[in-house]
C-alpha cells in the first residue's frame, strides 16, 4: 500500500472520545482536524514515514482494505450528492459495546445513518475490525467514519441525532431512545416534518 492510499484511508478513520465537554477535549478534535488538513495536503515527510511503518507493522487483510475502501467510496458519493433532508446519528467507539450495538440497530430501523468520529485505539486495522464486527452481526447496515459532520453541526458530545432539512436542523443530545429522540423534534423542532416521516418509516419497519 502506497502512501497515497495510506492517506486516503486515514481520511475517513481520525481518532475521536466519547465527550469533547472539556477544553482538553476539544483541543483534541482540534489537533485531528488539522492532522486531517495535512492529510489533504498530502504531507510526504515524517508523516508519510510514519504511516509506513504502520501498515508494514500492522497490515490490514484483503477484507479490511476492501471494506475500508467500499466506506470511502460511499463517503465520497454521499459528499458528491448531499441531501437536503434527513438524519444523523452521531455515536463513538468509546461507548460501552452493548449500548453502542443498541443505539445502531435502532438507527438501522428508522434508516438513519450512523456516524463515527475515528479510529479505536488509534490503529487503522482494529477499526476496520470494530466496524466490521458491527456491521457483520446485523447491528448496522452501515456506517460512515466522518468528523467533519462532528463539526459541521457542533457535536461536542455523543450520542447526538441531528435531523436536518431545507428549513435549517435540529440537535438532540443525550442517552436517549432513538425514538424518543425524534418525537422531540417531531414535537416542537424546525424539521418537525422529516422527524415525523422518519418515526412513520421505523413504527412500519
Amino acid at each position: 500500500m502506497n502512501i497515497r492510499n495510506v492517506s486516503g484511508l486515514l481520511l475517513v478513520t481520525l481518532c475521536g472520545t466519547a465527550s469533547a465537554d472539556t477544553e482538553s477535549d476539544r483541543a483534541f478534535i482540534r489537533d485531528q482536524e488539522t492532522f486531517s488538513q495535512q492529510l489533504r495536503q498530502q504531507d510526504r515527510g515524517a508523516l508519510g514515514d510514519m504511516l509506513s511503518r504502520q501498515v508494514q507493522q500492522n497490515p490490514l487483510s484483503a477484507d479490511d482494505t476492501r471494506f475500508i475502501g467500499d466506506l470511502k467510496q460511499r463517503q465520497q458519493e454521499a459528499q458528491q450528492d448531499k441531501p437536503t433532508h434527513g438524519a444523523l446519528y452521531f455515536v463513538s467507539f468509546a461507548i460501552p459495546e452493548t449500548g453502542l450495538k443498541r443505539m445502531l440497530t435502532e438507527a438501522r430501523r428508522y434508516d438513519i445513518p450512523a456516524v463515527l468520529r475515528g479510529m479505536v485505539r488509534n490503529d487503522m486495522k482494529a477499526t476496520a475490525d470494530a466496524v466490521m464486527s458491527l456491521v457483520q452481526d446485523g447491528s448496522a447496515s452501515g456506517v460512515a467514519i466522518d468528523p467533519t459532520r462532528y463539526r459541521e453541526y457542533g457535536i461536542t458530545s455523543v450520542p447526538s441525532l441531528v435531523v436536518y432539512c431545507q428549513a435549517g436542523h435540529d440537535v438532540i443530545r443525550g442517552n436517549l431512545r432513538l425514538k424518543q429522540a425524534l418525537g422531540k423534534v417531531a414535537e416542537q423542532g424546525d424539521c418537525r416534518d422529516e422527524a415525523r416521516a422518519l418515526l412513520a418509516k421505523g413504527e412500519g419497519a
